[in-house]
Formats: structure tokens, sequence, C-alpha cells
């Protein structure tokens, strides 16, 4: 059990790390996949998921009643992304759905019992989706964090058009594009671009991991809408690993702190004290709705991370935005949910 564990860890680490455009160099490629080649019923009458990170956005679409099966890692556990909203929106999820394991190595048997009009699977699970086409089962892909904004929008309208709720789809697409349009215009009169340092997760040895490497990642992308630059976006490597020397020479003007992060580790880093953000005290950790991996820079919350990062590393453009009230807009728009039940933890400009 301890090994699948570490398993899934390095799973879900490269979901945050690298994008599906820059997998082509390791041999994967779209082409296989058969987005395009899906009818589009009248009715669909079920389907599975096997990308933790595209289940959140079904229920944001209210596709959700025609899911029979999710990664539940062989022991029916809480999804991974926004799993606290998932359950307050449908509490007898997890009893009504099948567990078909791990996304790399799903049950097969399980989901061929299953007989699903199509499985929605990550775009860079080559293996896998052979495997299921193989077994004449059909394939929605989506990128999650593996692409930029644009590839994760478009999945989510695929996401709608073969599900049957496009309409609801186009609704998140226009609530996103329209807070990139609320941040574009205020950044209209930009002066300076801060250097911005995520670190995503703290890895062996001390060392972090960061948004970055020789791969776009979707956080790459909001850093750059927000009007910043990703110091560690060509860093080389699968998983961004990064270290002390490299903060030090790349002296970021903002460190924004993942899951697991801790601002005041960072303060009380005696090798970090000349670092410009330790320095004016401009370390924050992302804002947090839930347990696992539920904050404002994963996928489904995305649009909300990129106008936070916006507000935090430009506070005189964006003062007049409240963002208290674009939260509360999202989480009763998309999850029908109050923002008053939410415990929202982190820092909120």
């Amino acid at each position: 059990m301890i090994g699948k564990n570490k398993v899934f860890m390095i799973f879900v680490l490269t979901f945050y790390l690298i994008s599906f455009s820059s997998l082509k160099a390791f041999g994967y490629s779209n082409s296989a996949l058969n987005d395009n080649k899906i009818k589009v019923k009248e009715q669909v009458k079920k389907y599975a998921v096997l990308f933790p990170m595209a289940l959140p956005f079904l229920f944001i679409i209210n596709a959700q009643k025609n899911i029979v099966a999710y990664p539940g890692f062989g022991v029916k556990s809480i999804p991974y992304f926004s799993g606290n909203l998932i359950l307050k929106k449908e509490p007898d999820f997890i009893k009504r759905t099948t567990d078909i394991g791990y996304p790399m190595e799903p049950n097969m048997e399980e989901i061929v019992k299953l007989h699903p009009d199509f499985v929605v699977d990550s775009s860079f699970a080559k293996l896998t989706n052979r495997r299921l086409k193989d077994l004449g089962i059909r394939i929605v892909t989506f990128s999650g964090s593996f692409g930029n904004i644009d590839d994760l929008l478009d999945g989510v309208l695929r996401l709608g058009k073969y599900t049957g709720h496009l309409h609801s789809a186009k609704m998140f697409v226009n609530y996103y594009k329209s807070v990139l349009r609320v941040v574009k215009a205020k950044l209209y009169r930009q002066k300076k671009h801060p250097k911005v340092l995520f670190l995503s997760f703290e890895g062996p040895s001390g060392n972090r991991l960061t948004a970055g490497g020789r791969f776009d990642t979707l956080v790459n992308d909001m850093i750059k809408n927000a009007g910043c630059v990703s110091v560690s976006k060509n860093v080389k490597g699968m998983f961004g690993m990064i270290s002390i020397e490299d903060i030090l020479k790349w002296n970021p003007d903002f460190i924004i702190l993942g899951r697991g992060g801790n601002p005041k580790e960072i303060y009380r880093n005696s090798l970090l004290r000349s670092v410009e953000a330790v320095k004016e005290k401009r370390v924050f950790k992302v804002p947090i709705d839930g347990e696992k991996y539920s904050n404002w820079f994963a996928p489904e919350k995305s649009c909300l991370g990129l106008l936070w990062l916006a507000k935090v590393t430009h506070p005189n453009l964006f003062k007049n935005v409240n963002l208290w009230q674009y939260a509360e807009y999202y989480y009763k728009s998309f999850w029908g949910l109050d923002i008053k039940e939410m415990k929202i933890e982190g820092y909120i400009p």
C-alpha cells in the first residue's frame, strides 16, 4: 500500500508540473485519441471518469448525474480535486459510483462491465487510452493542468458537448473569460512585471517542486496572465526540482506557496533572508477551501487563483476589485454553495 501511495504522489505532482503540449517530445500524441470520432448521442446514459482533474468540471457543468465511476484508488477515496465540494453537491456520490482504481492503472474489467458511453481521461495517458480503445471504449480527453488556459477551456467545452451540458459549460467558460478581461483591463496601466516563484510542494532533501521545467503548465500561464514573470519557467527536468541556490539566483519579488507550503518556514530560513520576497514580506499561500488539493490554483478554481495572484502582485491596480464577490459568484453559480458555508483559509487581499 505504501508503494501505491508513492506512485500516486508522483502521479499527482506530475499533474501540476508538466503540460500535455510538452509531452509530445516524449512520444505522447493526441492523434490516437478519439475525440473527433465520437458521435454525440441524443441521450448519453452514462460515462466513467478516469482523470481526477476532470471530475470537478463535470459537477461544475451539472453533468454529474450520469457519472457511473471515478478513480477512487481502490479504497473509495474522497476525490482529490475539490472532493469537499463534490460531496457537498452530491453527498452520496461515492456510494453510488464504482471505484475504478488508479488513473494510470485502472480496473479495466470494471470499466468494461459498466458499458459506459465513453470514458473521460487525461490527454497524455497514451498507454491507458490505447488499452481502452482496444476494448472498444470511446475516450473524451481533458488537459487539466497539463496545458495552458485555452487548453483547459477547450476541454470544458468538450466535456459539455459530449455530456449534453454544453450550455452550462459555456457559462463557466464565459465566466472564466470575463475574469481574464478584468485582469487584462487592469493591467493596461502596468509598468512592472514582478518576478514570481510558485512552490507547489516540498520535495526530498529540502528541495522544492515548482511550476516550470521545460513544461508549459497551467500555473505558468496563470502567472503570465496575471502580469508577472514565472522565474522557474525554464527549469530543466520533469518535476521542476529546484534548490536554495536557484531561489537566490532568481531573487523573486513574490513567493507563492501551494499545498504543503508555510510562509513562516520561508521567513525562518536564514539562507533566504536576502531574497526580495522575504525582505519585503511578500510570501503568500494560495487560498484553500478544503482538504487535499482544493485550492485556488487547482484547474477548476484557477480563474479565482489568477485574479487573486494579480491582486496580490499588483495591489494598487486591483485595489477596487473585491475578490470575495468573485468567489461568492463562483461557489454559488457552479457549486450551488453559499460562500458562508466555505472555510476558506489563506491570505485574501
